[in-house]
């Protein structure tokens, strides 16, 4: 049998036949030393070169791959002198692997190696220091792809299944997590913390929304209209632009923004509605209350308290979107909110803060069941709110989980059944829209334009407005009175039940 020498990772991986299995001992092994461009030092701070460290550690990460994917806990093998040595021996590597330091553009496939051997060396604790290792794993990956050399092909095969495997020890790690989870019992609003205002705090709802100070100039006209629309129904608003939360050192997206500004505003106000700057209420619209439509207040709140948490429902094959959320202060309103925050530790989750939550509703939804004397959630969808090896999101097979999961402990699309979260039928009263390919067409209170790509411009256009004439509130009511005079408000329709083959979700 011909020996290959290959860059790494599987690195050093060995052509043998395809019935002996990935990590048997008995395989024959022969590792060529390492090409004249692998030769450089990793670092000023280490003698150790990058020939070096292929030729002594590649064996050690094809190996554990191997037995990985063979069925070995990472325990088997992280505990043997060789690999713990090879782990020592990278450790101190790492950053500049990630960071593709000089080494690494003489040397890729070394710093592939590094990358994939932290990845299976580091311990976690938790889904979030699980989630890190992940990181690591899909970068060797991403590196050694980009190399293109046809014999990598086993090599990728293994860590790409490798990703797969940690993906699921993952939510393993979150289902541990969850069974030392109880659900608050229901109870009224938490002590407000009020100050002298005229204003009566413990009814007060307050609109809510963030903008960092580099889109500000962007986000302007709609944080205006927001403005307006809080002030026609009463309600507080606020513009959160304190973006400490998502600068460095932390390395968050700045969705995270409104969650943190929700965490600690929530306690002045009976309830907040957390609110995207890309949406706008439609101008015949704007006599309607999107928090009296979320339930903000009850008529009757011992018969029908009201809810915790409310947002629109999103059934098959609608896109799950959280671009318009009521949380109301009280210890379950906070406890949602809680552990949607403590996923901004998880790395690379589905749109970044849109997964979190997602996976925090389908939580809440199974510690309710538990607290009923049913099963409850094991985490089955987590494992899909994380990129596979090539660093991307398999959002239909998230959605398609989700849907599932929310069935089975919520009830069908329309009519969920929750005490903490209310999930209002767009059918009836569609208060987040994401504006598909069908455009404007489909009737809604909210139109949403979600995604990377839009055009602010004509999103302005289409409500109807200047830029400069948003400032002024007078002339916005008078733009949705003359408006709301011409067309009638249509609040609901039917929904999208079936997207254009071969997309699953839209």
């Amino acid at each position: 049998m011909r020996c290959i020498r290959t860059a790494t990772l599987g690195v050093l991986l060995l052509l043998v036949p395809s019935n002996w299995p990935l990590g048997d001992d008995s395989s024959p092994c022969c590792f060529c030393s390492a090409a004249p461009a692998c030769s450089n030092l990793l670092g000023e701070e280490t003698e150790t070169t990058t020939g070096h460290l292929l030729d002594s550690c590649a064996p050690i990460v094809e190996k554990s791959l191997g037995d990985a994917c063979d069925g070995s806990s990472a325990a088997s093998f992280s505990v043997q002198p060789e690999f713990v040595r090879c782990a020592l021996l990278s450790e101190p590597l790492v950053w500049v692997a990630f960071n593709d330091g000089d080494a690494c553009a003489v040397c890729p496939e070394a710093c592939a190696l590094i990358l994939a051997l932290q990845g299976l060396a580091l311990e976690f604790g938790d889904t979030a220091s699980c989630s890190q290792t992940l990181l690591l794993l899909i970068r060797a990956f991403s590196s050694l792809e980009r190399l293109e050399l046809h014999w990598l092909e086993g090599s990728l095969l293994k860590l790409g299944l490798f990703v797969d495997i940690r993906k699921a020890e993952c939510a393993a790690e979150r289902r541990r997590e969850l069974e030392q989870v109880v659900l608050p019992a229901w109870s009224g609003p938490l002590r407000l913390e009020g100050g002298q205002g005229g204003a009566n705090i413990a009814d007060q709802v307050a609109v809510l929304i963030a903008a960092t100070p580099s889109m500000l100039h962007v986000y302007q006209p709609f944080i205006n209209l927001w403005r307006c629309y809080a002030w026609r129904h009463g309600l507080a608003f606020m513009l959160e632009t304190d973006d400490t939360e998502v600068s460095p050192p932390h390395q968050r997206a700045p969705n995270w923004m409104r969650w943190f500004a929700a965490r600690r505003h929530l306690p002045f106000y009976r309830a907040l509605l957390v609110v995207d700057p890309d949406e706008f209420v439609v101008p015949e619209c704007w006599n309607i209350s999107i928090p009296a439509v979320l339930r903000a207040w009850t008529a009757d709140a011992d018969r029908w308290p009201a809810p915790d948490v409310a947002m629109r429902d999103f059934g098959r094959p609608q896109t799950l979107n959280n671009g318009v959320v009521l949380l109301r202060n009280s210890p379950r309103g906070v406890f949602f909110l809680d552990h949607l925050l403590d996923k901004a530790a998880w790395m690379q989750t589905i749109e970044k803060d849109q997964g979190a939550f997602d996976e925090t509703v389908l939580e809440v939804l199974g510690l309710e069941a538990r607290a009923r004397g049913e099963e409850g959630y094991d985490s089955e969808c987590a494992k899909h709110v994380f990129p596979n090896a090539r660093g991307n999101h398999e959002v239909a097979l998230y959605a398609l989980c989700w849907w599932r999961v929310s069935e089975r402990w919520g009830g069908p699309f329309g009519a969920r059944g929750s005490t903490v979260i209310h999930f209002a039928d767009p059918r009836l009263v569609d208060v987040n829209h994401v504006v598909g390919a069908r455009g404007l067409a489909e009737p809604a209170i909210l139109h949403h334009f979600a995604g990377r790509s839009k055009d602010w411009n004509e999103m302005l256009e289409q409500f109807g407005m200047s830029r400069r004439a948003t400032a002024d509130c007078r002339q916005v009511y008078d733009h949705v009175d003359a408006m709301a005079a011409q067309h009638s408000c249509v609040p609901g329709a039917e929904v999208v039940t079936e997207c254009e083959p071969p997309v699953i979700v839209c």
